[in-house]
């Protein structure tokens, strides 16, 4: 479901997708929300951000919390409202619980620059969605996990 709607704030756009959690699913639905975002008149560089946050969690949550535990619904909720400051996400899913219930840090993997064949092909994901999202918070209830983050309108980390 897409809807906009007018508040305190100005415009906003609300947009709410369940799909499942496999690869072309979760494509879909990141095409959903980018046609939706530039509707609304969303610039283009939020967006693509935008896009790189969605890609990195959903993606992680089809190939990492679902492989933990079996699920008849194995899917993704995706809310999304847009407002003048930026972007508030969250995303649940009903996968496996993260390890030690942390997000990971914002470390990159260990990086041999001189031997392009040790790079590592993962590992990459978490520390890109910390530094662009705000007020990165996880939680898990019911069997069910909560991810919610914030994009600022503009990329300056001190919003």
């Amino acid at each position: 479901m897409i809807a906009t709607a007018r508040g305190a704030a100005g415009p906003r756009g609300l947009i709410s997708l369940h799909f499942p959690a496999q690869d072309v699913a979760v494509r879909a639905a990141l095409l959903k929300v980018d046609a939706h975002l530039r509707s609304l008149g969303i610039d283009d560089d939020l967006c693509d951000r935008t896009q790189i946050a969605l890609a990195e969690a959903c993606n992680n949550i089809a190939e990492h919390a679902y492989a933990q535990v079996y699920s008849d619904d194995p899917s993704i909720t995706l809310d999304i409202a847009c407002d003048r400051g930026g972007i508030q996400v969250t995303i649940r899913d009903k996968g496996g619980p993260m390890p030690e219930g942390q997000l990971p840090g914002p470390d990159l993997p260990p990086l041999d620059l001189d031997d392009p064949y040790l790079l590592p092909e993962g590992g990459f994901g978490w520390p890109i969605l910390r530094s662009m999202a705000r007020a990165l918070s996880l939680s898990r209830c019911n069997g069910q996990n909560i991810l919610r983050f914030r994009l600022p309108a503009t990329d300056n980390p001190a919003n």
